[in-house]
């Protein structure tokens, strides 16, 4: 345990210098912070577009820039289109690629970030550790590791650097690759876990178009799920990474527990399963095999479901997996499958297949919220100083929400005003969580989660091919 916190602040520590907590090229301007107009040089104009991140040569990037804050109001966000000519200052260029970053327009501050990439030599590494990241961000690991190639010579031995290495190898299926990284770091456990797969990982083995109902009578979906032969009821959760067995289920379906790891919950929980290999999984007529998943008791976790039995949780590894989903709340179905989203919102995927989309809170600035569809009992939830930075209206009442990782003491709050693409909502309830970590493990800024009671009034569709979302009314 000794050695594993000293790894941990080794890695935070590096995280802070590397990207920019307390470094040199990403400052972290408060939300508030007038950026400082450009006073030297001189750049075009750009303008860029809302569409998910599609490269562009870096000559085009030239004639066409991105000018988000104009001179009458720096902090306003959207397309502005600027004619004229402008000092170019490499300062005010950085505080604005962070700026962006904190706000999760990652497409906006990966173009802003190849700019200065080209403009300033001395922080190309240091850039493209942050474009790594994004390239994970927008399920872009070809991309991710064409710059951390470019980081290796400065970075390449620190843990941080490492870690994305495993999650690039990982996101690629190179397991030999990601086994190597994760024992660079001391994740024996995870390493053991991907060497079980012996090259075979996630496959589809067949995909179908046909729609799969789910019981609807409970507080969450609960979908037949074949396990090796044996049938049981899996909750569909976005906020889960791998599938997950409860240990009752798993052996009876013959699933074999592997090493023990650590699991963390977007509510704050955490605690600890086992990793294992699924070696075949039916959901509706679709097929899955070599299926990472982990073994951990359920009984806890969905207490709330009081008259049925949770036998497992559908994570969004596998619909990632699939190409995507298209969630069908009004009648009780989805269908696996890229839903060919072309005009949608970015869907960006932070750490173990967590689905984030953009949204707004009582008109302030863009904010990455996290897509939980396992996350009952509350239509939206953040941290207790997310909520003060949103402005929620704080009520005087506990309330409770039911997550993989069990129950969820929180504090009501209410939203004045929620908006997701074209979607708005005034004065929704909230949850106020205490313990809500999620955006400093992932090392982005999290602005809350969007829970089973919100979807549910929608229709819900994640396309991990185009890499968007699109949620309407239903």
């Amino acid at each position: 345990m000794a050695l594993a916190g000293r790894l941990w602040r080794r890695a935070m520590t590096e995280f802070s210098e590397i990207s920019g907590v307390k470094g040199r090229l990403f400052p972290s301007p408060s939300v508030d912070e007038q950026l400082p107009l450009p006073e030297k040089g001189v750049y075009p104009s750009y303008v860029l577009s809302d569409n998910a991140f599609r490269p562009t040569p870096a000559p085009v990037r030239r004639r066409v820039f991105a000018a988000f804050f104009n001179e009458q109001n720096e902090s306003s966000f959207g397309r502005v289109n600027v004619q004229q000519q402008r000092p170019l200052d490499i300062d005010h260029l950085r505080r604005l690629a962070t700026k962006l970053f904190t706000y999760g327009q990652y497409f906006h501050a990966d173009m802003l970030l190849a700019e200065l990439a080209d403009l300033n030599e001395e922080d190309r590494a240091q850039i493209a550790l942050r474009r790594a990241q994004i390239g994970l961000l927008s399920d872009r690991p070809g991309d991710a590791s064409a710059q951390l190639a470019i980081a290796r010579d400065e970075y390449g031995r620190h843990v941080y650097f490492v870690g994305l290495e495993a999650d690039v190898a990982v996101r690629k299926g190179d397991l030999s690759s990601a086994v190597a990284s994760l024992r660079q770091l001391g994740r024996h456990a995870r390493a053991d876990h991907l060497e079980r797969f012996d090259g075979e990982w996630q496959q589809v083995a067949k995909l179908s178009s046909e729609p799969v109902t789910w019981d609807d009578t409970h507080p969450l979906p609960l979908v037949e799920v074949t396990v090796n032969d044996q049938a049981g009821r899996f909750v569909l959760d976005t906020g889960t990474g791998d599938c997950l067995l409860d240990s009752e289920f798993a052996r009876r379906a013959g699933v074999e527990p592997g090493p023990y790891d650590q699991a963390s919950f977007a509510g704050g929980h955490v605690g600890h399963w086992r990793l294992a290999k699924i070696e075949n999984l039916h959901i509706g007529r679709s097929e899955f095999r070599k299926v990472p998943g982990m073994i951990a008791s359920l009984g806890d976790a969905f207490h709330h479901i009081a008259d049925a039995r949770v036998d497992g949780i559908i994570g969004a590894g596998l619909l990632r997996a699939a190409g995507g989903i298209d969630i069908e709340y009004h009648d009780a179905r989805f269908t696996l499958g890229s839903p060919n989203v072309e005009d949608g919102e970015a869907l960006w995927i932070a750490g173990p297949h967590y689905p984030l989309t953009s949204c707004r809170v009582n008109g302030g600035p863009p904010s990455s919220w996290f897509i939980d569809s396992g996350m009952s009992g509350i239509e939206l939830a953040c941290s207790e100083s997310a909520a003060r930075r949103h402005g929620a209206l704080p009520l005087q009442q506990d309330i409770a929400a039911h997550g993989g990782g069990g129950s969820l003491a929180a504090k009501a709050v209410r939203i004045r005003h929620f908006q997701h693409a074209e979607l708005e909502y005034p004065e929704l309830p909230a949850a106020a969580l205490k313990e809500f970590n999620l955006g400093r493990e992932l090392g982005i800024r999290i602005g809350g989660i969007i829970g089973h009671n919100w979807l549910a009034r929608h229709r819900v569709k994640l396309d991990y091919r185009t890499m968007q979302t699109h949620i309407s009314i239903d």
